[in-house]
């Protein structure tokens, strides 16, 4: 679809050019006719349907904006960002002052990587309305994926006070990349959850728990692909007791055609694909499969599909592995974790009742292979010579206080180099000119792009020390860099995901490399760069460690994880309500 040109987001947030029209006039009754018939449809679940009525009203109204911006929300549920973008501009390009089509317009864009685009259009839409819901926060994360931290520290504090006073100001798995602290971010998880995932009374009849010899466990994730948690959780998906449990996959993301992908279809009794049904009919899904136990592996982060939760399609419902936090809602019974990322004293910030593994929360596959290629440093464009620190953590986790001790530590550490991973120019650029406004060589960074699993893996080896960040820590990167044989130094903190890396650290026998202040860290990391028989220690221990590591012990893990799941199902058959479990 041809759209004209939309408004220059590019401009200087300072000064923005923005195109201005007289306001539309009153759309007709035909034209209200018609987009009403196409929310019916859209409603009832007919989508493809309620496309068609928005695009012959955009055919019929060409100077309409509410029929652009309807046909864009649709474009974008079916087919994604891209499809939508030429929609939202025309729609700006009709009326510029549309807040709710230049927020979806951002999103569409920060949802293809166009951070730097995105960042300017919710810089405009802060401009129009400097209270809309999850701007600012939308804003900031932008612009910590790209590492641009200017007005860094006042977009924080904005967010954050805004927060406190109860309104929606970022959605909760942006917020975690930076906030410091659990009670704020189950204020923001809840007050997010109560606004625009709040409980729902559709179905017909209350969830009941079954009595039958196995128990039905659903699993929930918009992941089911190459990505980070199915790579953690594939093989518990594969050791689950099948004499006791059934395990079905309902899948709201995509077939990607990786061998990942296979395996998860092969060990799982039935995958329903729910991405392109309403909310009631994937409910209706889960119902009609009797499941026992819910598990929602996304929470607040990725493809995730919270309506079906807020609809209480089973009678228990858990969040586990992909979003590290409370989701502060009251329909979901459980979090699982366990007593390093949420200490006893901690459980007030979480709204779920805690089930607590007895090791590390996280799973892990001991399957995972490591290449042989690349082999050498030179083969990625390090020196072979060079003390080589890495952090391979999204560059959003980079916050400038972590980043100031780096700098530090590389400052102290003569022929040393920090790898990154980054594969946008825009984000390289950023990240060089900080390390020069610090005193650091643009050219002692360097960069790592995306590369196969079993690549990346064998790219950590390369290196000499893995540098983690804080608050949030690396969670699937971590455990990659200690199978791969590669010390982890991390800073623990207050939150969840400040704390995995202490998690990782102390289930696969390294706590020595659990700092508390980074103070602590930046000392340590000096330490093991220029005192290198502690290093090869540290790696000699881990190496020896590795093969009986409770990190790594999948079967295990499986069956403690079974354990919980149990615990749950016990208890509710016996009348009881969710309670902690340990």
């Amino acid at each position: 679809m041809n759209a004209p040109h939309a408004p220059d987001y590019r401009q200087a947030p300072q000064a923005p050019q923005w195109p201005r029209r007289t306001p539309p006039s009153p759309p007709s009754l035909r034209l209200l006719a018609m987009l009403q018939e196409g929310v019916a449809l859209d409603e009832q679940g007919h989508v493809q349907q309620a496309m068609s009525r928005f695009q012959q009203a955009t055919q019929h109204h060409p100077d309409s904006a509410d029929a652009w911006a309807a046909l864009g929300m649709t474009q974008y549920h079916l087919f994604g960002a891209a499809a939508a973008e030429a929609s939202f501009q025309r729609a700006l390009q009709i009326d510029p002052g549309r807040v709710d089509v230049i927020e979806k317009f951002g999103i569409a864009l920060q949802e293809q990587r166009r951070y730097e685009d995105a960042a300017l259009v919710f810089e405009r839409l802060l401009q129009l309305a400097p209270a809309y819901p999850l701007a600012a926060g939308r804003l900031l994360h932008c612009k910590m994926l790209i590492a641009d931290w200017t007005r860094a520290e006042t977009l924080q504090a904005r967010v954050e006070q805004a927060i406190e006073s109860g309104h929606n100001a970022a959605e909760p798995f942006g917020l975690q990349g930076y906030c410091r602290s659990p009670s704020l971010l189950r204020r923001a998880a809840a007050q997010y959850s109560a606004t625009y995932h709040p409980p729902r009374r559709e179905l017909q009849r209350p969830p009941v728990i079954g009595y039958g010899p196995k128990i039905r466990i659903g699993y929930v994730s918009g992941e089911f692909r190459q990505q980070a948690t199915s790579i953690l959780l594939t093989q518990v998906l594969e050791l689950h007791d099948r004499s006791r449990f059934d395990i079905v996959a309902f899948d709201n993301g995509w077939d990607d055609g990786s061998p990942l992908r296979r395996r998860i279809e092969a060990c799982v009794d039935e995958l329903v694909p729910i991405r392109g049904l309403p909310h009631l009919a994937a409910a209706q899904a889960v119902r009609e499969r009797g499941v026992d136990v819910l598990v929602n592996l996304n929470g607040h982060f990725g493809q995730a599909r919270s309506h079906l939760f807020a609809l209480r399609p089973a009678p228990l419902q858990v969040n586990y592995l992909g979003f590290p936090g409370t989701i502060g809602a009251p329909y979901i019974d459980y979090l699982i974790a366990d007593h390093t990322v949420i200490p006893e004293a901690q459980r007030m910030h979480y709204v779920e009742k805690i089930a607590y593994l007895p090791d590390c929360y996280q799973p892990n596959d001991s399957t995972r292979q490591i290449a042989a290629t690349p082999a050498r440093r030179s083969d990625i464009g390090l020196p072979e010579d060079a003390f080589v620190f890495c952090c391979l953590n999204n560059v959003y986790k980079i916050v400038p206080a972590v980043f100031d001790v780096w700098m530090r530590v590389l400052r102290q550490v003569p022929r040393s180099v920090l790898m990154l991973y980054s594969d946008t120019p825009a984000t390289q650029d950023n990240l060089r000119r900080e390390a020069q406004a610090r005193g650091v060589a643009a050219g002692r960074l360097h960069f790592a792009g995306n590369l196969p699993h079993d690549q990346h893996l064998a790219r950590l080896r390369l290196a000499d020390l893995f540098l983690d960040t804080w608050p949030y820590n690396a969670h699937t990167t971590g455990s990659d860099a200690l199978w791969a044989g590669l010390p982890v130094l991390t800073c623990a903190g207050e939150t969840f995901p400040s704390r995995v890396g202490a998690s990782l650290l102390q289930t696969v026998g390294l706590p020595e490399l659990v700092t508390h202040t980074p103070v602590a860290y930046e000392a340590l990391a000096v330490t093991l760069a220029t005192q290198s028989k502690q290093l090869i220690a540290l790696r000699e221990k881990l190496a020896a460690q590795l093969s009986h590591s409770l990190l790594y012990d999948t079967r295990r893990y499986t069956r403690n994880l079974e354990g919980l799941y149990h615990a749950m199902v016990d208890r509710a058959r016996a009348g009881l309500p969710p309670a902690l479990l340990r």
